[in-house]
């Protein structure tokens, strides 16, 4: 079986994908932690479909100082695009945190990012007391 559909089946797939409009700007959800687990983000693509001078996408965490996990990618031209691959065990986001993009400079840029990524528990619960 292949390695990253091995995880996507064991633990819950979280993959998708997000049309980038004109509008868009600052911090944008793609994908919700449950609490006590944690995303792992194997694979991500964006294609930039209409480019905006200084405009710059990036992927992340929502945590107050969030891990940077595609970091200012340049979305100036149309027709660039970025494919990123962390394996199939992915790379985790901190501990109960969403996966963000995260677009900063100035707007205008239009485009699309997909992404395979699963969430797994990471903290076991207390045990219950009966």
């Amino acid at each position: 079986m292949d390695p990253y559909l091995r995880n996507t089946r064991m633990y819950q797939k979280l993959s998708g994908t997000f049309n980038i409009l004109a509008a868009s700007t600052g911090a944008i959800t793609l994908a919700t932690c449950k609490t006590n687990q944690t995303i792992f983000l194997q694979k991500a693509h964006f294609e930039v479909t209409n480019g905006s001078a200084s405009e710059l996408w990036s992927l992340q965490d929502s945590a107050g100082s969030p891990i940077q996990l595609a970091n200012n990618l340049s979305a100036t031209t149309a027709g660039s695009h970025y494919d990123l691959d962390f394996g199939p065990e992915g790379i985790p986001l901190t501990q109960g945190t969403n996966l963000q993009l995260f677009i900063q400079g100035a707007t205008g840029a239009i485009g699309w990012v997909a992404w395979e990524a699963y969430q797994k528990l990471t903290v076991a619960g207390a045990p219950s007391s009966t």
